[in-house]
């Protein structure tokens, strides 16, 4: 669960319960994809994670918004969705799931207009997301969109696993 323990300091009051009320949601949201996935629901895992991942969308880059949890419902959303995916033998739609979350960190990272802590959440959630990127590729070796997206890195590359 995304825990919000102060409010973001750019937020007022008001803005800070807004912003929390929306994680919440998607959370709430994310919880009954995970509960579907779990009862082996394929349809309602997809239509609750595809919410939970519009939810985040909506979070993203708003000066009100902690960019932390908003970035973590970001790409914790995506990687449901490609895990769900790879599990249904559909490697190349999990692998587009993979690839939007850590090219989304990477477009934020190199985005001048984007308020500084955001830019900093995503410097830290990519890392992650490469990660993930990185055991995809263990599994499915040499995916073209994964390997490119992989490549596209300002991230110091971690040494592979052994």
């Amino acid at each position: 669960m995304i825990e919000t323990a102060t409010p973001y300091p750019h937020a007022s009051a008001s803005e800070h319960a807004t912003t929390e009320r929306a994680i919440e949601r998607w959370q709430r949201v994310t919880v009954r994809g995970n509960r579907a996935h779990t009862r082996g629901d394929r349809h309602g895992a997809l239509s609750h994670y595809r919410a939970a991942l519009s939810l985040a969308d909506g979070l993203y880059g708003l000066d009100s918004v902690d960019p932390d949890p908003a970035l973590a419902a970001l790409v914790i959303s995506h990687h449901n969705l490609a895990d769900m995916f790879e599990a249904q033998g559909a490697p190349d739609t999990a692998a587009a799931h993979l690839c939007l979350a850590y090219e989304a960190l990477i477009h934020a990272i190199e985005d001048d207009g984007l308020a500084h802590a955001w830019r900093d959440a995503a410097w830290r959630h990519a890392r992650i997301a490469l990660e993930q990127l990185q055991r995809f590729l263990q599994r499915h070796p040499g995916h073209p969109r994964a390997t490119r997206s992989a490549a596209w890195s300002p991230l110091p590359i971690p040494a592979q696993p052994h």
